[in-house]
């Protein structure tokens, strides 16, 4: 079924270069963690405000242990999928909007692999919807499928389970009693856990079909949220502790609720997000597999529409199919960056590419981007500290 469909639902429910790579040999036990802090948001909800009231894990734990870019650029269509593919291979990706084919260059994932031959265990994606199924592999001879990441996609439910969780919804709501209302979102949830349905498509082997299989499990005989981000991060932190990925990617995605016009959901969905990836981070800090070896990078997909008369504002986020109405609010978002080599406490203003991700965890691993792939951070966090300026950003020749 339509994932914002099911996504609002729950919501409502409270339930909430193709080159060799310069160095072969990659250094002892480094670990790459890319956190997406999907689905849309602004600087102005999140590193822009003063008080930082939604995201006070990541300002007060996250941001005084690394590197901060408060200008990155989404320069491509403003739209999920494009942003997320662009990410992983330093490219701007499907500018025809067709997320059913795989990107054009090698994925993270797929140079990770081949160069070390590592198997698929070593390398995982967990996104919030099967729109970002094609992310992790590429259409490039040499790498695809057999080099590719094991995609973990939420379950989901048949659009009529959906329907009649919105009846109940709504018959509660129209009695005016708490009590009712916690009832029917309390029924909701079971619902949704009997009826939904999980996809395997994106697992590479039986290993990793049978741990999501069994993490599925445990999610449909379990009682807390059905929110598709606290799966995920569930899920991350199992196949963390199960298979120690070298590459790790953990899309949420929920912020996107934000287009059915509720502020309070919007802002509840930041800070829901900010204690999911403040969970992640604690996890690479108690395994002894991830500590002190692994880069954390964290930024949002793209942001959302400036307040402005006349404009949709939070609720929207450009129309991509025209590729108009992008403003400065949905192509200026941040990144951070902790980890070995990145300095502490620093504030970098100058713009930066999204596309700057690929080569920056390629290089952690001491790889490289496929040619012509945007250039890494490294350059500008080697500086911080000197107070020098930072070469200026643009793609690797």
């Amino acid at each position: 079924m339509n994932r914002r469909h099911f996504l609002r639902t729950l919501l409502a429910a409270g339930a909430m270069a193709w080159l060799a790579p310069a160095v072969a040999a990659q250094p002892h036990g480094r670990k790459l963690l890319i956190v997406q802090f999907g689905g849309g948001v602004r600087s102005s909800e999140t590193i822009s405000d003063p008080q930082h009231r939604f995201i006070p894990r990541l300002w007060n734990q996250l941001v005084p242990r690394g590197t901060l870019f408060t200008n990155l650029r989404v320069e491509g269509k403003v739209v999920h999928p494009n942003s997320t593919g662009s990410m992983l291979t330093g490219h701007w990706e499907w500018a025809d909007l067709d997320w059913e084919k795989p990107v054009a260059h090698p994925t993270v994932f797929e140079l990770w692999r081949r160069a070390t031959g590592a198997s698929d265990l070593k390398t995982w994606a967990f996104v919030y919807a099967s729109i970002l199924a094609k992310a992790d592999e590429s259409s490039v001879p040499g790498f695809g499928p057999p080099f590719a990441a094991n995609v973990v996609v939420p379950p989901t439910i048949p659009r009529a389970v959906a329907e009649q969780m919105d009846r109940l919804l709504r018959a509660a709501a129209a009695t005016g009693s708490p009590a009712k209302e916690l009832e029917a979102a309390q029924a909701c949830a079971a619902l949704a856990r009997a009826e939904s349905r999980l996809s395997l498509a994106g697992l590479r082997s039986e290993a990793a079909r049978a741990f999501v299989q069994q993490l599925y499990a445990a999610w449909k005989a379990g009682n807390g949220s059905t929110s598709h981000d606290a799966f995920l991060a569930d899920g991350a932190v199992a196949c963390m502790r199960t298979f120690a990925p070298d590459v790790l990617v953990v899309c949420f995605g929920e912020i996107d609720c934000a287009h059915y016009g509720s502020w309070s959901r919007y802002v509840e969905a930041i800070q829901r997000t900010d204690v999911l990836t403040a969970r992640l981070w604690e996890a690479v800090q108690e395994l002894e597999a991830y500590c002190g070896r692994t880069l954390l990078l964290v930024l949002p997909d793209h942001g959302r529409e400036l307040e402005q008369s006349g404009g949709l504002g939070f609720v929207h986020h450009s129309d991509f199919y025209t590729d108009t109405g992008a403003d400065e609010g949905c192509r200026r978002v941040w990144l951070l960056a902790v980890g070995p080599g990145v300095p502490q406490g620093c504030m970098i203003d100058d713009p930066v590419p999204l596309t700057t991700v690929a080569a920056t965890g390629l290089e952690f691993l001491s790889l490289q981007a496929s040619v012509g792939a945007a250039q890494s951070i490294w350059p500008q966090l080697r500086v911080c500290l000197t107070g020098r300026t930072a070469p200026s950003h643009s793609a690797s020749p």
